[in-house]
Parts: structure tokens; sequence; C-alpha cells
């Protein structure tokens, strides 16, 4: 297994991850005094600019469903984050619904993935240590206003059990003991960090109360969809509401999932414990006004891109989140375009070998060798031309069509060289039918594209 798909494994698992499997050693909070049966308001107290110290941890362990040679493995995948920041809020609203935003500051962000005989450990890097999260009713966005995050920086923050909107959990109003209510799909979705929700059971039960606290149960099952891959997960969780601060300071939650292969993921069957305590504080010297005063606290279109480049460096891009890595070599990678859950085109980038300034291949020669490349898939050009993207680099683009197997498809060639002679290749593959579906993405993302000196890549 490559270190893109042990990360597109971490992708899911962290953002979805655990259950009733492991309810033989159930999380708990510290032992509470029962008290008497009277009704508790289950209120958050949170505000803007509340201040927290945020603890999560999270293990993960179970099996991928993989295929070698045509049949089914079931390697082992084991996984430990952690993460340790402060966490101020920016927005909060009125009620139980409304927009919420925070920005953190991550003083721990690392985890340890295990697949097969394979070890990663990615990590947070320094100059993005700031992390800005958008919440409204969908899942919350996650972005960093120091610049682009990479989607392992992506994936190793969007975790589960998101603090920003666990206080969601929260009835809004009193509550006696042993009343239950439900959690509506958007909850749901935002807590366990799937696309959308297609039903669900969750429910919350206060369980007991005593002077400090209220100890709250929730459980039920879940059928969502996240990647394109269909998602059946149980849930059982404990969380601690503090009457003093009137919010969530703790949450245990496990859930096991079975999960289907998608575009994006391997399939898998994993159970996972995620551990979340919030400690209030009165300030964070990383999060004062002045530490902020220059920076954007929303996130737009240009934050939220996320950055590419092979694992040796050299050249860079950015792109939208409906791209995602599939692989990446020492100087090449490959992408995969999925929008609605639906696989919509293919992305191959590789370089080419470097020819002297003035000597770059024509517009009609590029057209000669892409059609040498199709040979009898190849059928008719649809258009070509030549323009200069956003580092003024000559980038000429061929589209052709043809057909595989019978089934209609499109390329989209681009060659992009800089005056000094260095080439690199994109091919954008995609079924004639979702040509629409694509749009403009490659050439959004050719546009970003830019040639980089090792040192000045691992440090965007």
């Amino acid at each position: 297994m490559s270190r893109t798909s042990l990360l597109l494994v971490l992708i899911t698992l962290i953002t979805v991850a655990v259950p009733a499997a492991a309810a033989e050693t159930p999380l708990r909070p510290s032992p509470q005094r029962t008290g008497d049966a009277s009704s508790v308001v289950l209120r958050s107290g949170r505000r803007a600019g509340t201040v927290d110290r945020v603890v999560a941890v999270l293990e993960v362990g179970g099996e991928l469903k993989a295929e070698n040679n045509g049949k089914t493995a079931s390697p082992k995948i084991n996984v430990a984050a952690n993460l340790l920041y402060d966490e101020r809020t920016l927005d909060w609203p009125a009620g139980r619904d409304g927009t919420c935003s925070s920005i953190r500051h991550y003083d721990r962000a690392d985890a340890v993935i295990t697949a097969g005989d394979q070890t990663i450990k990615p990590s947070l890097r320094p100059q993005r240590r700031l992390i800005g999260v958008a919440a409204d009713a969908a899942s919350p966005t996650l972005f960093s206003p120091q610049g682009n995050l990479t989607r392992d920086e992506l994936d190793l923050v969007d975790v589960l059990g998101n603090s920003l909107v666990v206080d969601r959990l929260l009835p809004g109003g009193p509550v006696r003991q042993r009343e239950r209510w439900s959690h509506s799909d958007a909850v749901v979705a935002a807590l366990l960090g799937l696309d959308s929700v297609r039903g669900n059971t969750v429910a919350s039960t206060l369980a007991q109360v005593d002077k400090t606290s209220a100890l709250v149960e929730m459980s039920g099952k879940v059928e969502g969809v996240d990647g394109g891959g269909a998602a059946r997960i149980e849930v059982k969780a404990k969380y601690r509401f503090n009457l003093a601060s009137k919010r969530i300071d703790w949450l245990g939650l496990l859930v096991h999932e079975d999960r289907s292969a998608s575009a994006v993921n391997q399939g898998f069957d994993v159970v996972a414990r995620l551990r979340l305590q919030v400690q209030p504080l009165a300030e964070s010297d990383d999060l004062t006004d002045e530490a902020l005063a220059k920076l954007p606290r929303e996130p737009d279109d240009a934050l939220v891109r996320l950055v590419f480049e092979p694992a040796g460096g050299g050249w860079r891009f950015s792109h939208d989140r409906r791209w995602y890595a599939r692989g990446s070599e020492d100087d090449a990678g490959s992408l995969c375009y999925v929008d609605g859950g639906e696989l919509v085109a293919q992305c191959n980038v590789a370089p080419l070998a470097p020819v002297a300034p003035g000597k770059q291949a024509t517009l009609e020669q590029f057209q000669d060798d892409v059609r040498k490349a199709l040979g009898k898939d190849f059928k008719e050009f649809v258009s070509a031309g030549q323009r200069a993207n956003e580092k003024d680099y000559r980038v000429l683009r061929v589209v052709a069509r043809g057909e595989v197997s019978e089934v209609p498809v499109q390329w989209h060639y681009y060659l992009v060289a800089d005056q000094h002679g260095r080439q690199v290749a994109f091919t954008f593959t995609v079924e004639g039918r979702l040509v629409e579906r694509l749009g403009n993405a490659d050439g959004d993302l050719v546009r970003s594209f830019q040639f980089t000196d090792h040192d000045v890549a691992a440090n965007p």
C-alpha cells in the first residue's frame, strides 16, 4: 500500500470513527454522585470570545477491505492521533441553530498510521498551526488563515467530535433525569464528519446529575455517505455537561463503522475511540486580538483550496477539495475528481525531459503526440489552444475525443513549460457523459501550477 493510500484511509478514519464492540471497556468520566430527579437546564453557555484548551485522542483498529490479484484481503489498520490546541470562539448563535466559528492554535497535531507492514506519521507544519473552523447547518469547514493546507494536514485536524459543534448535542432547555431527546441528521453528520445522513436513530438520555455536572448517555445507528462510500455506523457515547461553565467538558465516543469502498477510499470495518476534553482558559497568547489582527477569520475560495506536490518536490499546484490524491511518486502524481460522491475524472501529472529554451513543442507537434498516445482509441480533436498560466508559463491544451471499450471518453492534455525549458504534462480523463460535471476544474488546477526548488516546496 502506498503512502497516499494510507493517508486516504486516514481521511475517513479520522473524520468518521466509533462502537459497541468495545463495550466491555466503556469510556467514562470520573464517578459522579446521583442527584434527585429534578430537571436541569442543558443549554450551552458558549459565547463569542470564549477560550478553551482542547485535548483530543483518537484510536482506531480494524481491517481494510482490499483486493489483491482478484482476491479479497483484510490487512489490519491502526491509527493513533493526538491533538492539543487552544480554541477561541469567534461567533456563536443565540439559539441551537445558526452559524458558528472559531480559531485554533495547535500545540500538537500528529498521528501514527499502520496498515499491514507500512507505517506513516503525518503531522501539521509549524507554519500552519493556526486553523479556522466555520460551521453552519452543514459539516464544519477547516482552513488555515496562514495559507493553504495539504490534504494530509486537513485530514489530520478534521476529526470526528469536532469541538466547535459538540455543544449542539444539548437540547437547549430543561431536562428531567432519564428523559431522552433525538439528534437531527445535520447534527449527526457534523459530529461524525459525514457528507450526508440518510437516516439515524441517535438519541441522548440524561443519566445522572449531581451538584457540579450532568452525565448524558448517547447511542444509536446511522446510515450515511462520505466520499461516495456508504457507511453503516453504530454509536455509543457519554458526555458530561459542566453546570458551572454550562459547557460539555468531556466526551467519550465509541463507533463501529462498516464502510463500502468508493472512488476515494478503500472499504473498511473498524472500531474507534475518541476522548475529548475541554477546559476553559482565561486567554491564549496565540489567539489574542493582536495575534489575529491581520489574519482572515472566514474561509474564502482561495483559503479552502488545498496544495498538492510530489514526494520529491520540484513543483506544486492548488486545487479545490473535490480533487483527491491517489498516488504520489518522487516527481509524479495522480488525482481523482469526486463530485456528489461520483468519480468524475482522473488526472495524471508527470515531468518531461527538459528542452533548450526556444525549442519547446509547437501546438501542432503536441497534437500529433496526443494522437499517437491514444492510438486506436482516438477519434477526433475537440479543441486546441495556447495560453499562459498564473506564473506566466507557456500552456498548451488539447482536447480529444474517443472510445474505450465502447464507452465515450474525453481527454484533456496540457503541456506546461517555463522559460528555462522545464516541462510537465497533465492528462485528464473523463467519460463523455460527465464532461459537463468536470466543467473547468482541469483548467482551474493547471492555472495554479508552479515549478519550485525543493527547499521552497517544503515550506509553501
